[in-house]
């Protein structure tokens, strides 16, 4: 398109030449002129940057022959700007993590997911527990009130027999796996899609020199790119890490070991969990004799299927419920900064050694591909800009030239 106007404006240069005696000629011919030579001078600007125009070589072919200061670029605008911990809080906090969670969590793409992932987790996991500790709490329970019972010693005790070294180590290599299979899922991956493209929105929005960065990226900067990025480099690093011996997997153990022990002398987490358990019990303790036992076997997916149904409950409610949404979402914003603290130099590793698998010319040609359309603007604003200025000059010249003449 630019070329087309440098071209038409060409043209009406050539044809108003003939006439440059008369004032409109003159008019034209100047008008046409200056935005022909803006044009022009737009041009080779910005055949510059990626090849030598017309031959050249005098600080032209500059993309191609600065990759190393490309990845630089892309390195500093990731750990410095968009993945500055603070900056990342403030999106995330922007864009309502937890209400894309909880609408996760109430679609029936969440549900049924969550529905077969627990189901395994049931059969390959939750079989291989000592229930002994918590039959002896449950026949507690059903002496005495759910009021007057606390639900604290129960929790504790499921979570000390889920955290046995034997049971444990096949729960993390199931949860390891379970993990993976989350996060490839092509259900998943249009919310990962939208907070990224939110994110890189809001950076570059109302900036050209960050649109520009991200231009350099190309498709490395890509939102669907660094989804897929993300989503490989994740299953990666899960794969590695799959043994419980493994530093992942003894983090993991560690914090929960640490979280069950906290549990039982944090009073402020005892009365949350006090607060929620009466309804939710009442109706156990009405279905779990005779059905969740069968001696010493617990009926695992008919409390499964009973939790996820309350917690799709839970989840509605507190989609519509600021006040109730809120401590959740502050819990995880708080637990999200560390998070970030120990993914930023992996991302800025990892897109260094994306952009060094690129020739100079690939990277060149990624960015006039995905600045294709500004640069057009650009060039076409050079031939605009030079047609209203050469006019603007031509009129103060002849109301100068009057002005003498008289």
């Amino acid at each position: 398109m630019a070329t087309i106007v440098l071209l038409f404006m060409t043209v009406i240069f050539l044809i108003a030449y003939p006439y440059k005696a008369y004032v409109w000629g003159a008019f034209i011919m100047h008008m046409s002129g200056a935005a022909m030579i803006g044009g022009l001078a737009d041009w080779y600007g910005v055949t510059a940057l990626f090849s030598k125009p017309l031959g050249i070589s005098y600080k032209t072919a500059i993309l191609p022959r600065s990759k190393d200061r490309l990845i630089l670029l892309a390195r500093r605008m990731l750990s410095e700007e968009i993945l500055r911990v603070s900056y990342m809080y403030k999106i995330i906090k922007k864009e309502r993590l937890m209400k894309r969670i909880l609408q996760y969590v109430v679609s029936s793409e969440g549900q049924a997911q969550g529905r077969v992932i627990l189901h395994s987790l049931a059969d390959h996991v939750l079989s291989h527990m000592e229930l002994g500790p918590i039959r002896r709490e449950v026949t507690r329970l059903l002496a005495t009130s759910v009021t007057d019972w606390r639900i604290t010693p129960l929790v504790i005790q499921f979570g000390r027999c889920a955290l046995e070294k034997k049971t444990a180590t096949i729960f993390w290599y199931y949860f390891n796996r379970t993990c993976q299979q989350v996060i490839v899922s092509d259900r998943v991956y249009p919310y990962l899609y939208a907070i990224v493209s939110a994110i890189l929105k809001r950076y570059s929005e109302g900036y050209l020199m960050r649109e520009l960065g991200l231009a350099f990226g190309g498709d490395s900067l890509s939102p669907a790119y660094l989804v897929r990025l993300f989503q490989r480099k994740a299953v990666e690093l899960l794969d590695r890490h799959d043994s419980l011996d493994s530093p992942l997997g003894q983090y993991i153990w560690g914090r929960s070991i640490y979280f069950f022990n906290k549990l039982e002398t944090n009073e402020e987490w005892q009365q949350f969990l006090e607060d929620h358990k009466d309804k939710f019990f009442r109706y156990i303790i009405d279905h779990w004799q005779g059905q969740f036992f069968d001696g010493n076997r617990i009926e695992w997916q008919r409390v499964i299927d009973m939790g996820l149904d309350s917690m799709s409950h839970m989840a509605s409610s507190m989609a519509d419920d600021e006040s109730k949404k809120e401590p959740f979402e502050r819990f995880l914003l708080m637990r999200l900064v560390s998070v970030l603290q120990w993914v930023r130099p992996i991302i800025d590793r990892i897109v260094e050694e994306e952009l060094r698998s690129y020739t100079p010319q690939e990277m060149t040609d990624m960015v006039r591909s995905r600045l294709y359309y500004d640069l057009q603007m650009i060039r076409i604003n050079g031939s605009f800009v030079g047609a209203v200025l050469g006019g603007m000059f031509f009129v103060v010249a002849q109301l100068i030239r009057e002005v003498v003449i008289r």
